[in-house]
């Protein structure tokens, strides 16, 4: 094989991350680590009322077995703390004239055929321990008509109202200014977290003079997900332009899109979704770039959850995850080699095209420096993957060499000295470890 090689965390790379300056909104939530949890689109789309949103927020504190460990725990105890209604809980053309959704004075209109007491629904949530989210500036017949100031301070005045602590700000609609949404929603002194879905001004994370203004929590880094493993990689190798130039940190995650993990609805008749190999390596890549961890699926298919529980449950995989000194995690390695794949596109049946295997890598601690690494094969074969760990930064001392964790099997790994490697992963599978230097 060919390696391109295109990022080395060595020491000094790792401090270069630690001194960029990093302006993310200062609303006190998404600070410490990316956020987790729940929303609805990648399987429900607009098939959703109030009544189906309540169970999910129940299915999130039912307790399950430990994945690796003894006892039990639930999807809110691992971290799953979120959960968000996403487009079509409005009332269409309700706005003045029978267009949009926004009456005269600016306020969100909610279809209640659907949502009969959306106050209800989210003091549901809460009395669970669940923080409420909802969704803005919909797709679903967009609204194009309430465009000015009023708009965007009736969408803020009415997750208040409502309750909501969270909001996705799409960019279908005509209210598209991330940074009047954070300055509307920090002077009502509510914490609100805010995740841009492409809304604007920026749409991104951007740099002057080494300092990073990302007025969200969160931001879409690509297009939208579907439950086919070339759209997972289309999708993740959105993250390396912002992880990899030290563009996204605390309070600044890059996000790309909802985990398919469990999704049973294809979008596309006659199509399958991920396979269990596709699903790990799909939730294992999110957590190495340090993704929001937003689960898609129906939580209340008891089969399916079961089926992909070992994957939502690991626990060391979201330690990786939610791990953050100054590494959000990047592609590191890849092959010149490319595998072909077919239906790719949230839009379309188009098809792609991807390195036959990549490594991602992420410092997950200083002291003892220890680094998570994932060999993913991406071939339609098994495939050997591997990558020398002084690409990694880590230098291993001759003999026992350096410790490693297995995070798919939970238990210890071959320790590592010179390369870090696996032979013959499945197709489209991967290897998880966790190294410690020493």
């Amino acid at each position: 094989w060919e390696v391109i090689i295109m990022h080395s965390l060595t020491r000094a790379a790792l401090w270069l991350a630690l001194v960029v300056c990093v302006h993310a909104i200062d609303n006190g939530v998404g600070w410490d680590s990316p956020p987790m949890g729940w929303r609805s689109w990648n399987q429900f789309q607009c098939a959703i009322n109030q009544s189906l949103i309540e169970v999910q927020y129940e299915a999130m504190v039912n307790p399950h077995r430990r994945v690796g460990h003894d006892g039990t725990t639930t999807l809110l105890a691992l971290g799953y703390k979120s959960a968000g209604i996403d487009d079509c809980w409005q009332e269409c053309n309700s706005g003045p004239g029978g267009k949009g959704f926004h009456n005269a004075a600016g306020y969100p209109q909610v279809d209640t055929s659907r949502f009969p007491d959306m106050k209800a629904m989210t003091s549901k949530a809460k009395s669970l321990g669940i923080r409420p989210g909802w969704y803005g500036n919909n797709c679903h017949c967009s609204d194009q008509t309430c465009c000015d100031e009023k708009c965007f301070k009736g969408d803020v005045q009415a997750t208040l109202d409502y309750g909501f602590q969270s909001i996705k700000l799409d960019g279908c609609g005509c209210v598209k200014n991330i940074t009047l949404y954070a300055k509307l929603f920090n002077a009502t002194g509510v914490s609100v977290m805010l995740e841009n879905c492409h809304n604007g001004n920026p749409t991104y994370p951007v740099e002057s003079d080494g300092v990073v203004d990302c007025p969200m929590n969160f931001f879409r880094s690509s297009t939208d997900i579907r439950p086919t493993f070339g759209s997972i990689l289309i999708n993740l190798e959105s993250v390396p332009t912002y992880n990899g130039n030290h563009l996204t940190g605390h309070g600044c995650w890059a996000y790309p899109d909802m985990l398919e993990v469990g999704v049973t609805n294809s979008q596309r008749p006659g199509l399958g979704t991920l396979t269990f190999a596709e699903a790990r390596t799909h939730f294992g890549a999110w957590c190495l770039v340090s993704a929001p961890l937003v689960i898609g699926m129906d939580l209340t298919d008891t089969d399916k959850l079961a089926e992909v529980w070992p994957i939502l449950a690991n626990e060391e995989a979201i330690s990786v995850n939610q791990a953050y000194v100054g590494d959000a995690g990047t592609v590191v390695a890849s092959s010149k080699d490319r595998v072909k794949m077919e239906n790719c596109s949230w839009f379309s049946s188009m098809g792609c095209e991807h390195p036959t295997w990549m490594v991602l890598a992420k410092t997950v601690s200083l002291s003892p420096r220890r680094v998570a690494v994932l060999l993913m094969n991406n071939a339609d074969v098994k495939a050997d993957v591997s990558v020398s760990a002084l690409s990694l930064g880590i230098r291993c001392a001759a003999g026992e060499g350096c410790p490693v964790t297995d995070v798919w099997n939970h238990a210890p790994g071959k320790p590592v000295t010179v390369t870090v490697s696996a032979s013959a992963i499945p197709s489209r599978d991967s290897a998880f470890y966790i190294i410690t230097e020493a």
